[in-house]
């Protein structure tokens, strides 16, 4: 149950196609029936489930995979990955484009700054947009919970530092697009995620 992010940008032709995880067949025919031309793939990082559909993406779309390198060790050990599941996926080609945080990625007039948010992953980023208030957060948090760090480059104090840093600094309006389950709002983390208010035993806040 892992999301695969499809995002229309501001000028109505073009897509940024971000995880490419299972239902990525599914976001490529929404891309297809709205004539939208997919310019990008982004990586919030390399997990199994979040790049197993990279290969099927790349050579629908042609377009070219974005990921930082810190989780290059994950992505090609893919073939691992899926073994330690029990599951077999495709190899990958490598990514084409290194993601260099505080730099920002324009496709079709939208534009998402590049943060760095490790501790799920040790490459693991977030894609902000400098007009709207979004965020697409992959598994550093979800709605209510936080991402797990007990994978291989896991780091609970590091995943905490990131969304104290990263996400609860956005405004509290900003949508929340997570790597798992519904969406969410800054501030409703703020308030409620038991992992981050003192009043439910959270660190943070």
């Amino acid at each position: 149950m892992q999301n695969t992010v499809l995002v229309v940008c501001d000028d109505a032709r073009t897509a940024v196609l971000i995880d490419p995880g299972a239902a990525t067949p599914v976001a490529l025919a929404a891309a297809r029936a709205r004539g939208l031309e997919v310019a990008a793939i982004l990586l919030t990082h390399a997990h199994l489930d979040h790049i197993e559909g990279v290969a099927r993406a790349r050579e629908a779309t042609g377009a070219p995979v974005y990921l930082h390198p810190a989780d290059r060790i994950l992505y090609d050990n893919l073939g691992s990955q899926a073994a330690a599941f029990g599951v077999s996926c495709e190899e990958q080609l490598p990514p084409d484009i290194d993601l260099v945080p505080g730099e920002n990625v324009s496709f079709g007039g939208s534009e998402f700054e590049v943060v760095f948010a490790p501790g799920h992953a040790p490459g693991h980023v977030i894609f902000v947009s400098t007009t709207e208030p979004v965020a697409i957060v992959g598994d550093v948090i979800f709605l209510g919970s936080i991402g797990r760090t007990d994978l291989p480059g896991g780091d609970h104090r590091l995943l905490m530092d990131s969304i104290n840093r990263t996400v609860l600094t956005l405004p509290p309006e900003t949508r929340l697009y997570t790597g798992h389950g519904p969406e969410t709002t800054v501030g409703h983390e703020q308030r409620t995620n038991p992992f981050l208010v003192p009043v439910y035993g959270g660190d943070l806040v």
